[in-house]
């Protein structure tokens, strides 16, 4: 069995509690979320839920079986890395002392970063993107010292002109 990440787009009602059973779910069968976003979407009346997962085919064959028996959960489409448009977001705060300032403020525009804050001793930047574009800029400011992060979470997007909405044809 070879694992590997799915991203389980899931359009949903937007009622109060859709997020706790979906998280019920995965829960209670043991699987572990690696990012989870939720909103709400071009329609009031619904929700998207952009969830992360990494295993192998079986399980996520299951979760969109079970994610299905919900009773809020209207779509659940798995997406492919190659055939969706995904991003997140980072916020971090680095040590930033002065002979090192210039060092870092290049790397922000390197990355096509931007500095949102400058303290005294720190840094705090903010980057989109994808995953491996945040998780290679996050290693190029460990040498500095990462005082404080966050991330959302990948939110994505079929490619091409089908939406959740579009039965497959």
């Amino acid at each position: 069995m070879r694992e590997s990440k799915a991203i389980f787009s899931v359009l949903a009602v937007n009622h109060p509690g859709v997020l706790l059973r979906v998280a019920g779910l995965f829960s209670r069968r043991g699987f572990n979320i690696d990012s989870l976003v939720a909103c709400s979407t071009e329609k009031p009346a619904f929700s998207r839920l952009t969830i992360v997962v990494t295993s192998d085919e079986a399980t996520f064959t299951q979760l969109t079986r079970q994610l299905l028996k919900l009773e809020d959960i209207i779509k659940v489409k798995v997406l492919e890395h190659e055939n969706c448009s995904n991003s997140e977001l980072l916020l971090v705060k680095v040590r930033a002392v002065s002979n090192e300032r210039g060092q870092i403020v290049k790397k922000v525009q390197n990355y096509g970063a931007r500095i949102l804050d400058i303290g005294d001793q720190t840094i705090t930047i903010e980057m989109t993107g994808q995953t491996d574009e945040i998780d290679d800029f996050v290693d190029q400011l460990e040498r500095y010292g990462v005082l404080e992060m966050a991330r959302t979470g990948i939110n994505a997007l079929q490619r091409g002109d089908l939406t959740i909405h579009d039965d497959e044809k």
